[in-house]
């Protein structure tokens, strides 16, 4: 097998930080390495022609970058990379022996968790243990494929949740596959930003019921968990705390006064619609006592994780999905008067189409409200958030990686001074 070229792929968004440690272990052997970029706003392209590997432009979204790398590689094998991926030493002789055998049409390899700690390497066991009984792994295994294995089964299906386990299913139905001792580290940065138990839930739901949620969760009484999940993030409404850029001209507890009116509206509005699930997300988590108790118990709380907007929002879809949300909407809570029709008009949107980006233009070039019927992180990354350039470049994200996207009616929100005159000048009308 000395003369089968390599081709290894790496989708990247914004991994400047990262492919300085990876791209020296790959570009010492002469391989062919594509870093296909999804549009990243940091110096990831800067570094990848640092190294003098090619670089492929692509629509951000992992499927569809992956894809884009197979199309333009020349290889016979293809090897599909994350960036923040650890090699070990003999990752090419380990890649060469296992695809000696010709009944071999591609596997992946054992991955270990770059952290210490037990629970991480009770993790590394239980994956090493899951991926012989089912077959299938995760796209940090490093999954490898012969070109006309790849071909066979044209790529990844952009439109799944979870692509990888998705193809590796179907690569293993096509032929043998190895699963080679590796061993691979990935970073732990999705544990520790997510959390360790809710990212091992998600994961789990996922492997379990291939992003379909599980059954148990459907099975709730008086809850029909498989409903399009509408959610409000919020604010807890405590003074000093919450729309801090309207004191003055009010004072931190007429702000607070403000904040509680606006969610208290929003709640009623949406428990108003039929067919669907209410959920409040509140900021911060030790504040849905408060939020209980203002709005009472026949809604959902859950708490927003950390980080930017981007950050929350992503959370708040990957979670409602997993549990088997058939669709997901996100609005915010500082939207006076939203009119009731505009939440039905979202709410059919996504009943009547397959793959959907929902999205509710606000005045100030934001969007009120987004809905989706299937998870895409890409719409929630590397987003100017607080700009007039958030609806813009969200709809041209959408767009670019073929989402059909739907406009509601244009609103506006409360979150500046100048946002109280206008209010009161609609008021008056």
């Amino acid at each position: 097998m000395a003369g089968l070229k390599i081709s290894v792929i790496i989708p990247v968004l914004n991994e400047a930080d990262t492919l300085p440690r990876l791209l020296p272990a790959l570009t010492a052997h002469g391989d062919e390495i594509l870093v296909v970029d999804g549009g990243s706003t940091d110096a990831t392209a800067a570094v990848a022609q640092r190294f003098q590997v090619r670089l492929v432009k692509s629509p951000p979204s992992r499927a569809v970058q992956m894809n884009a790398g197979a199309n333009a590689a020349t290889g016979d094998l293809f090897w599909f990379l994350h960036a923040d991926t650890i090699l070990p030493s003999d990752w090419r002789s380990q890649l060469l022996n296992g695809v000696s055998d010709p009944a071999v049409v591609g596997g992946g390899f054992r991955v270990v968790i770059d952290a210490p700690g037990l629970r991480y390497r009770f993790l590394d066991a239980w994956g090493w243990l899951r991926t012989r009984i089912q077959r299938n792994f995760y796209g940090d295994q490093g999954i490898f494929v012969r070109r006309e294995a790849f071909g066979s089964l044209n790529g990844f299906d952009s439109r799944s949740v979870v692509e990888d386990l998705d193809f590796s299913t179907r690569l293993s139905r096509l032929g043998r596959v190895l699963i080679l001792s590796g061993q691979l580290k990935t970073s732990a940065r999705r544990w520790q930003t997510h959390g360790f138990w809710r990212t091992v839930f998600y994961h789990s739901c996922l492997v379990l019921f291939k992003g379909a949620g599980p059954l148990w969760a459907r099975k709730v009484p008086g809850r029909n968990q498989s409903a399009i999940a509408v959610v409000i993030l919020a604010k807890a409404p405590v003074p000093g705390k919450v729309k801090t850029r309207l004191t003055p001209p009010l004072t931190p507890e007429q702000a607070a006064q403000l904040a509680e009116k606006l969610l208290r509206e929003t709640t009623l509005l949406v428990q108003s619609l039929k067919g669907v699930r209410p959920v409040v997300a509140v900021d911060p988590p030790e504040g849905i006592d408060l939020v209980r108790r203002l709005l009472g118990s026949s809604i959902q709380f859950v708490p927003q994780t950390d980080g930017d907007l981007g950050k929350r929002l992503s959370e708040v879809f990957w979670q409602f999905f997993a549990v088997g949300s058939k669709g997901v909407m996100v609005l915010g809570a500082d939207h006076p008067n939203l009119p009731r029709e505009y939440l039905v008009q979202a709410q059919e949107a996504l009943e009547k189409s397959d793959d959907p980006v929902v999205l509710g233009p606000t005045e100030d070039g934001g969007y009120y409200l987004i809905g989706l019927n299937r998870f895409h992180p890409e719409l929630f990354e590397g987003i100017p958030w607080s700009t007039a350039d958030v609806l813009r470049i969200t709809q041209e994200r959408a767009e670019s990686i073929g989402l059909s996207v739907t406009l509601l009616p244009s609103w506006y929100d409360i979150d500046r001074p100048e946002d109280l005159s206008r209010h009161r000048h609609k008021m008056l009308k």
